[in-house]
């Protein structure tokens, strides 16, 4: 994290590897529900058991329930006017 101080102002400004980190996780929980949908194609059609990929299914549910729940909440702070800028 990058702190600049200016006034009475201290601005946090994510670094170059705190954004890459972010993308990279935005992206991930995308890219595992398409390998989970992926491979539960594959398991059904080769008639293989499915409750691995049940249990899968379910966390991935879980981490997704928990990933809006962090996005609302971030956002609501966001509107009410807390920010990664405050006053000293």
């Amino acid at each position: 994290m990058i702190v600049r101080q200016q006034g009475g102002l201290t601005e946090f400004i994510p670094s170059p590897r705190e954004k890459r980190d972010g993308v990279i996780r935005d992206n991930a929980l995308e890219l595992m529900a398409n390998l989970d949908a992926r491979l539960q194609r594959i398991e059904m059609e080769l008639d293989l058991p499915s409750e691995e990929a049940a249990a899968f299914t379910e966390i991935m549910k879980r981490i997704q329930q928990e990933e809006t729940e962090t996005r609302r909440i971030n956002r609501k702070l966001l509107d009410s006017g807390v920010s990664h800028t405050e006053r000293i």
